[in-house]
């Protein structure tokens, strides 16, 4: 990667570089979606997928939101395995900032459509 290129990167934690990592896992299909809540891990929801719709990145299981928050402000990051992604920051449908652990049923991608 030459130099011209990684002059137009954003920079790890800005609003573009937070956008640019929720929009990478866009409209994938997810097996299930934890959160650790006092050192246990709590199953939040089943079969679902993760959408980014006017820069608000949501999270639905079984035809209900789970996680939805703004794309600008979450932190995203994949997990060693590559099966799966960490989401933290505040949860607009809970009202309280959160860390829910998506993992991957397949790594693939919704078919438009």
């Amino acid at each position: 990667m030459g130099l011209l290129s990684r002059l137009f990167e954003p920079k790890p934690g800005s609003k573009r570089y937070k956008l640019m990592m929720a929009e990478k896992f866009n409209n994938l299909i997810i097996e299930s979606v934890t959160e650790r809540i006092d050192n246990e891990e709590i199953l939040v929801g089943k079969s679902g997928s993760i959408s980014i719709k006017d820069k608000t990145f949501i999270i639905c299981c079984e035809g209900k939101v789970v996680f939805h928050g703004n794309a600008e402000e979450i932190t995203v990051s994949e997990l060693m395995s590559r099966n799966g992604i960490i989401i933290s920051g505040f949860d607009e449908e809970k009202g309280e900032v959160r860390t829910v652990v998506a993992h991957f049923s397949y790594y693939r991608k919704l078919e438009n459509g």
